[in-house]
């Protein structure tokens, strides 16, 4: 066992002296360390390429035709929402003191369900524009996704403006009645 130990102790001691040797040698070349400066090459000021400008491709009219047949799903959905909201008003208004449960309460509860429910059509359009704005960005060709974008985007935050809307309307009517 003792032989082994004296067998690594003296190729540890061959390495440390190979090494010092080596090190010993790099600097009586030159005289001195190698500098930690800033070499020739990585000093230059690098500016990136500046990118070429993406050129948007031309409307897709399928898509364009798409986008507004939503919109005007979402359109419609609201006209149908605003036309209810009235009467919903008025029945929440009624209820507003009324017991939970009682025929007043019972009768705004179901205007403002048939009021969630009038507004589905807008919800499943905002949710199309959404699915459409997420697909057409995974395109490889640039200029056709800037494209479709300006086809999508200004329709789908009209829509999101509706839908935002009608929740605020709805926030307001559930938060008048009492609750059961």
């Amino acid at each position: 066992m003792s032989g082994t130990m004296i067998r690594r102790l003296t190729a540890f001691l061959a390495l440390f002296a190979l090494g010092s040797l080596n090190a010993h040698a790099q600097t009586s070349e030159s005289g001195r360390y190698p500098s930690l400066a800033k070499r020739p090459a990585e000093s230059r000021d690098r500016q990136p390429p500046e990118p070429s400008p993406v050129q948007p491709a031309s409307v897709d009219a399928a898509l364009a035709t798409q986008v507004s047949q939503l919109a005007e799903k979402a359109s419609g959905a609201d006209a149908v929402f605003r036309k209810q909201l009235d009467q919903g008003r008025s029945l929440v208004s009624a209820a507003r003191n009324a017991a939970p449960e009682s025929e007043a309460w019972v009768a705004a509860q179901m205007a403002v369900s048939a009021l969630d429910g009038a507004r589905y059509e807008s919800i499943a359009a905002l949710a199309s524009l959404d699915t459409l704005h997420v697909e057409r960005q995974n395109n490889e060709d640039s200029g056709r996704v800037m494209a479709d974008l300006a086809t999508i985007d200004p329709v789908r935050m009209q829509v999101l403006a509706l839908v935002d809307a009608q929740n605020d309307a709805l926030d307001s009517l559930r938060g008048a009645l009492r609750l059961p």
